[in-house]
This record gives structure tokens, sequence and C-alpha cells, in this order.
């Protein structure tokens, strides 16, 4: 077991008052405890999710938020625990402190059990932190003082815990109330009045405002509902009168609407309990009027009368005998339109200052010379009928069926035929998921150029291991071309073929799927951009995305050419928004950013430019569909028309496929067999030693590897083992580093710093000849075809580092979005002797701390996004540079303040 210290690694911060044995704990675990909220911190520690800095650190910066019980429960356990699982939200029992009482101890354990694991707590005083008091009798102390601050303590049943796991949803504490609970001999008393009768045959319904109706209705309907929830669990609701004035046939209506209420949610609540027979049935008559009042109000034949207590509402207009849409689907009155800003000068960006619209295009004139798009002619052909007349390759997408929804103009559109259906494999053939891939041949194109042969190697593999093949030359027999963009002749040819076409995001989700789907992402269709981007001066960030589903948020909007931002400042251009909650979307509504949904990203990448026209669409601003990644393929008809056909798999194909299939899978087998069985002991043995103290002290020397595969990387740490050395990885403790060219990675970064050596494999064969480690001057690594492209001398770097550290005296902050991440370019300036700011500096700080010579001793790194956060900084003239500064510099070893100045005029 390591004796490494528990927290060593991270780096925290605190959010409200946390037990001081608690941030105890995490000081003697090694963590580190920061003052500054920033990228730099790793964990914060927060117990009350109410606090505004809980919200900034999870919504604007990002960080995972714990809550205290996580440093406790990962020192019981002797290791860090999985963060997500204390999350001080999200979980359903968050902020409630609960004591209970006239409870067995069996269920009282069981009570503690439920909450404690669902975010609550438990306690056995009540006092003024308890919130809830769990009690199965109406009587006792507690519940008696209880009774006395019923403003900040609930009284609820243990019913309400149970009931509140099973339906995955904090319950209403008022209808778990131990005073509405019954004895069993009050369950036989029959009620003293029989229910009242219901007039079958109401009179017709008084010209009294509709509105009213309906709240009366859902008032009633509300009551009943909670009766027959009580009923259900046990419990008999004491009947509580509703006061509501009404005339005797309003009265009538008014039951009828409840009942019919009742009916659909008891019908809606079937899934879950069965659902108790409704007291009162709608009958036929009651039915019938209620259809024709509906009806009388939808076709606007009955006057809507004001109601004096309810403010006269806004409507659109509306054509005759047009059926209005759901309310949910009409625009909020009194939105204000929102628009794309422009880069405000400091002096316009106050906190609601309304922002001048733009088209965020940036062009006078949307693009038209890209292959597939017609931007200026989408909307006339989603109109035009369809015409058999024209050739397949200009023919507009087919008609699809679109629900009824209003239109900027409050117009309806018409409903029309269903879309194109499209196909993967014949649903005849009924392959199984390893084979998901048998019958498609690949033609690979453009990503060889992207990704690299070595990469494309690997693909094939993957592709062949199920089931399908991959040819080196565009042919008949090609059924998927696997292409990045839209910009090859052999797209063109693929889509006259009409052959399918994919990308590499298309295939990884079939992969994962084990299913041969068609294309129902936008990434999963050849971008048709080029190098001429439409947002490519735009800041677009994202909140409510987590996971794979941010990463392809992400990639969306490199594809469309605008930047990504991990925060929110006044100069975003827009914010993609999964769900309409959080820090960044109040900020958003806060800075008027405008707030738009996935299918915008998606409408863009498609080359659907309108999707920046002001001002957005409404569509666009509907947050917390389901599905919302999915694409409408009627936009893209002329690259699905290859998925039209199923594709039908040959009888020789499957005779060819099977016996190999299990050759391979006994082969498979009996490789597994041997990895474990024949291993040797060698392998097993640890062959990295890292303790700093260990390696210092030695004589013999320390080896890092970098470049090499993994297999030759085990064989030499085998050979060093054996001669008496010490393999590490952590390039800052090396005193070798082994490596086959000169390279720019993270171990050769720091590892120049520190090492006294950089060879070559060869010097690793010679001591193993030699059975002793030999002189190191012919093995030195000299790679001057990289050396020149670099600009640098690798023997000269070294002769300086191991003169005086590179960056000794010199302090560093790093800004948010620097490629590659802070953390590791704290490493490698750490390793040349510099420091890393975790606050920045002001002003006076960059201009004051120099050298003897004049030179910054304070430097910012930067990159393009995040400049506008400097913009103090630009003012007074004070350089900014880019990453290039570290790391050429490290290679170099020298400090350019010139070349790697980043321009901002």
């Amino acid at each position: 077991m390591s004796d490494d210290p528990l927290f060593k690694d991270v780096t925290y911060y605190i959010v409200g008052d946390i037990d001081q044995k608690v941030i105890s704990l995490l000081n003697d675990g090694g963590a580190k405890k920061d003052s500054y909220l920033s990228e730099m911190v790793s964990h914060v520690i927060a117990d009350d999710c109410t606090q505004s800095e809980y919200s900034e650190a999870r919504e604007l910066f990002e960080l995972p938020v714990v809550t205290s019980d996580w440093v406790r429960l990962s020192v019981a356990c002797k290791k860090q625990l999985n963060l997500e699982l204390f999350s001080p939200e999200d979980v359903i029992f968050s902020g409630v402190v609960a004591c209970c009482s006239e409870l067995t101890l069996e269920d009282t354990n069981a009570l503690w059990a439920m909450l404690t694991t669902n975010g609550g707590k438990c306690q056995q005083n009540l006092d003024k932190q308890c919130t809830h008091l769990i009690t199965g009798n109406s009587h006792g102390a507690k519940y008696e003082e209880a009774l006395k601050h019923e403003a900040t303590i609930k009284i609820v049943c243990p019913d309400w815990v149970t009931d509140t796991l099973e339906k995955k949803e904090r319950q209403d504490e008022s209808l778990y109330h131990p005073k509405l609970l019954k004895s069993p001999t009050d369950l036989a008393t029959p009620p003293s009045t029989p229910p009242p009768a219901i007039n079958t045959t109401p009179p017709e319904p008084t010209p009294m405002d509709v509105e009213q109706q309906e709240e009366q209705a859902k008032q009633q309907a509300k009551q009943k509902l909670k009766a027959q929830a009580l009923q259900q669990h046990g419990r008999i609701h004491q009947k509580q009168e509703v006061a509501v004035s009404r005339s005797p046939a309003n009265q009538v209506i008014a039951q009828q609407l409840a009942a019919a209420v009742l009916e659909k949610r008891l019908a809606a609540e079937e899934g879950g309990h069965k659902a108790r027979p409704s007291t009162s049935p709608v009958t036929a008559n009651a039915k019938q009027a209620l259809a024709q009042m509906v009806s009388s109000r939808l076709q606007g034949t009955r006057p809507r009368q004001k109601s004096p207590a309810r403010p006269a509402m806004p409507h659109l207009s509306r054509s005759p005998g047009a059926v209005p849409t759901m309310p949910q689907m009409l625009p909020i009155p009194n939105m204000p339109q929102m628009g794309l800003p422009s880069f405000l000068p400091p002096e316009m960006q106050r906190p609601g200052m309304p922002r001048p619209l733009r088209n965020i295009t940036n062009r006078t004139e949307l693009p038209g010379n890209m292959p597939g798009m017609m931007p200026n002619s989408i909307k006339t052909n989603q109109r035009m009928p369809f015409n058999p007349a024209l050739p397949p390759s200009h023919r507009p997408p087919p008609p699809r069926y679109v629900p009824p929804s209003m239109s900027q103009q409050g117009q309806i559109r018409p409903s029309i035929s269903m879309p194109a259906t499209y196909w993967g494999h014949d649903p005849s053939d009924n392959l199984p998921p390893e084979m998901c891939l048998l019958g498609c041949v690949f033609y690979i194109t453009d990503y060889v150029k992207i990704v690299g042969q070595s990469e494309i190697d690997k693909w094939k593999k993957v592709i062949e291991q199920h089931g399908g093949q991959v040819d080196n030359a565009y042919s008949n027999r090609v059924t998927h071309l696997l292409c990045a963009t839209q910009h090859t002749d052999v797209f063109h040819i693929a889509l006259k073929d009409q052959r399918r076409v994919v990308t590499a995001f298309w295939l990884n989700d079939v992969l994962v799927k084990k299913k041969m789907l068609p294309p129902y992402q936008a990434l999963h269709l050849p971008i048709i951009y080029g190098e001429n981007k439409p947002c490519s001066n735009q800041l677009l960030c994202v909140t409510n995305f987590d996971g794979d589903e941010r990463l392809r948020v992400k990639q969306m909007i490199h594809a469309i050419g605008a930047k990504y931002t991990g925060y929110m400042t006044h100069g975003n251009s827009a914010i993609i928004c999964g769900r309409p909650n959080g820090t960044k979307y109040d900020k958003a509504s806060e800075w008027k950013i405008p707030v738009v949904n996935v299918q915008w990203l998606s409408d863009l990448v498609l080359g659907h430019l309108e999707a920046l026209k002001l001002p957005l669409n409404p569509k666009y601003r509907v947050l917390g569909q389901e599905n919302q990644f999915n694409l409408d393929l009627s936009k893209v008809f002329h690259l699905m028309v290859g998925w039209q056909v199923p594709l039908k798999i040959q009888k020789e194909t499957w005779k060819k496929f099977i016996p190999n299939q299990k050759v391979k899978r006994n082969q498979e087998n009996e490789k597994q067999k041997e990895d474990v069985d024949g291993e040797p002991d060698l392998k097993k043995q640890k062959l990295s030693i890292e303790d700093p103290s260990v390696i210092q002290n030695t004589t013999q020397p320390v080896i890092i590897f970098t470049g090499f595969p993994k297999g030759q990387v085990r064989k030499f740490q085998t050979v060093v083992s054996q001669l008496g050395g010490i393999s590490t990885e952590n390039p800052r403790l090396c005193t070798h580093l082994v490596a086959p060219s000169l390279s720019r990675t993270m171990k050769f970064f720091v590892a120049i710093n520190v090492c006294k050596h950089v060879v070559t494999g060869d010097w690793i064969e010679a001591c193993l000849a030699q059975g002793a480690f030999v002189d190191e001057t012919p093995y030195k690594l000299k790679d001057e075809v990289t050396e020149k492209t670099m600009n640098c001398v690798l023997e000269d770097s070294l002769k300086r580092a191991q003169t005086k550290k590179l960056f000794e005296g010199m302090s560093f902050y790093i800004s948010p979005s620097v490629s590659p991440p802070s953390s590791d370019l704290e490493k490698i300036v750490e390793a040349a002797g510099g420091q890393i700011l975790k606050q920045r500096p002001n002003t006076q700080i960059f201009t004051e701390h120099k050298d003897e010579n004049g030179n910054m001793k304070t430097v910012m790194i930067t990159c393009e996004n995040d400049v506008m956060l400097y913009k103090d900084l630009i003012a007074k003239d004070i350089a900014i540079f880019n990453a290039e500064f570290i790391l050429s510099g490290v290679m170099r070893q020298t400090v350019d303040f010139k070349s790697y100045q980043i321009d901002v005029h």
C-alpha cells in the first residue's frame, strides 16, 4: 500500500461554515487550501448549496462540489471516494435535518439509512436546526414542541420518507401530518351523510368566466386526488370543505370538469400503482356537455369575459377558424427580442444596459457558394409542393408532417405528409450485436490528414472486428464513405452514386449501440464548411451538459468556427443551454446574452445559416427537450438518399464471415489464457520507484522513457531493473531521458529542465550487451531536422538548464482557457524554477516587478479566447504572452519576450 498522503492532489476551497475538524483532516492528508475560487481549485467543500459561491463554483467555474462527509468518509475508507455521491444538491433529501419520535429502534435505523444515503441528516435532539419531525403519533413531548414551531419544523409520518423515495420527488409534507391518521375503528365508521347526487342532465351554462370555472374545477379535483392518495396509503383524510361561490348550473359543470380531470389523472397514475375507481363517474350527458363547452371555447363562438380579479392578457391574432395551439407553445408575452451582441467597449458593458443587435455572421450576405446549401431559398422550398418532374438532384426535400405551431407572424402551419423512412440493415437479417457492420464496405477519405495513418489503421481493425470491410480505393462495392467534410471529389461522386456518407462520430455511436442506425445527429454527417466558417469571431459557452453531450456540443462549436469558453463573461455571444436553470442561465438573462438550445447549433452545423438571422427563431429558445441532439432529416434529404433502401447482406458474406469469427474468438481466448498463465514474474515486479528521497540519494541512473511503444518501454524497464537502475514516470526526478527523437511531449518539456542526459534507445541496448551502464556520450540524442524546426540545439539547451534554472525568480499567471491546460504548464514552469500564481495580480505588479535589465518577472500567459478578460492590462500596454513562451522557452532554454507576445491591436 502506498504511504502517500490521502489528499496530496487536492486543492480545496471552502464555501460557508465547515467544521474545523474537516479542515484538519484535509490538511493532515496533504491537501492545500486556496483562498481564491479559480480554475486551480480541484475540490470545493460546501454543505449549504444556497450559498452564492456554491452556484459560482458549480456553474461559472464548473468545479466539483462535495459535502464535508466526503472528507470524513474518505478518511474512514482510507481512499478518496466517488465525488458524485457527495454532491450537496441533486439528492432528494438535501437540506433535511430530521428527528425521529415515537418509533421503534428498527424503524428509526431504517429511516436514518434512507435519509443519510440520500443527502439528509438525522439527530436525536429536536432543536432549531431540525427541519422535520418524523413521528407515528400525534402526541408526545417532541410533537408538542414541534407544534410550537410549525413554521420551521415540518411534522410528518414515516410514509413521507418512503413515498418520496418511491416517487423520486419530494412529497408535500401537509399530506403526511400525523393528525390525518385514523385508528382502525374509524375506518369502519360510515359517512354520516351520503355524497350529493350529480344531475346527469345539466342546464345550459350561464355566461360565467371560463377561467373561473376551470380554477374551481382544478381546486375540487385537487382535493379529491389528495383523498385518493391518502386512502391508498392506509390513511383517511379529514374532509375539508372548499368554499367556492358559484351558481347551481356552474356547480354542476365544475363537478363534471373535476370528474374528467380526476379520471385522466388516475389513468396516468396506473403505471405506479392501481388506481381506485372514481367516486364521481362522468356520465355520457356530462361528457357531452363538457365537449360542447370546450368546442365552443375553441371555436370562439362564446364571448370570453374578463375576470375583474385577473388582468387582461395580450393574445396573438389568428386567422378565422384557426385552432389555437397549446399554451406552452405560444411565445411568452413581452419577451425582449434577443440578438447576439458585438463586443462592446468597457464603458458600454454595464449590467442591464440594452445591447445593439447585429447579424452574428458579421457579413452583409450569407455565403452561397457552399455545396448543398441554399440559404436564400430554404424558406421557399419548405412551402413548395413536391414536383416529380424535377431531376432527383434538384428536388426539394419531400413534405413531412409538422405539428401545428405558431410562426413568427402568428399563422398556423398546415399539416402535410409523413417523412421518408430510412434504414440500416434489412430487418429480416437479425444480426448479432458483435456483427453490427456486417455487409458494410467503407472507404475512408480526408481523415488521414486529420488523425494520421496509425489511427486509421486502428479504425480498420475495429471495423473488421465487427464484420465490416475497408477498401483502399473507391469502387462500386463501397457502401459507406467515411469522411469529415464535403470538400473532396470522392464525396460528390459517392453522393451521386447514392452511397451512405458518414463521419467518425457516426461510426463511434454505431459501435457503442451495436446497431447500424441511420445518422441522427448533426455530427454524423460530413461538415459543409471549409476554411471560411460562419461564426469565426463568436464566443460561445455551454451549461447544463455533462460527459459525452458536453464534448459533442464543443465539437459542434468548433465545426461552425466559433470559440468555446469554459466560463461566461459579458463578451460571450451566446450560451448553449441544456436546461433552463443554473447560474450561467440566470446571468445570461441578466446580461441580455442570448440563450439557445442544441438545435440552433445543429442547424448551423448542417449549413442552415438562417439560424443566425435576428430576431432568433423561437424554436431555438425552447430548452430541456428530450432527444435535443436529434436532427431534422428533411433538412439534409440530399445526404440521406442512400439510406432509403435497407442494406441486404448477401449469402456469400454470411458464409465468409462466420467461420472467421469463430477462429478469432478461439484465438482471443487462447491469448487471454496465455497472458494470465504465462506472465513472467519480472513483469509483475514493481519497475518504478517514485519516492523522491530514494531517488535523490541514489547513485544509480534514474531513467524515464518517452516516444516509445508501451511494449518497448516495458522491455527497457526490465533491462534497467536487471542492471540495478531505477525507472520512473515522474520527469522531475530523472537523470536520463530516453527518446527516439526530439518531441514535444510533457515528459520532454519537464525532463529537459532537470535531467543530465538525453539519449536514444541504443544506449539501453548497449548497457544490456555490456551488463552495466555505459558512457552516454556516443548515444546522445541528435535530431537535426526537428532541432532546426524548433530553432534549438538540444545539447546547448541541456548545458544552459544545468547552469541555471530558466524561470528562476519569475512568476506566471495562466488564464483558464489556455492549451495545454494550466495544470500541465504548472509542472513545466516549476521544473524550470518558476512559480505559478493562483490569483491574478493587479496591474501594478506587472509594471513594477522587473529584473535589472528591465524585463518582466511577472508574466501573463493567455490565449485569444481569454484576451477580453484582461482589457485593463491591454489599456496600459502591458505585454501578454501565449503558451509558447513557456513551451518553446524550455526547449531552447531561453526567455524570449518578443516572439510570443500576443498582438491585441
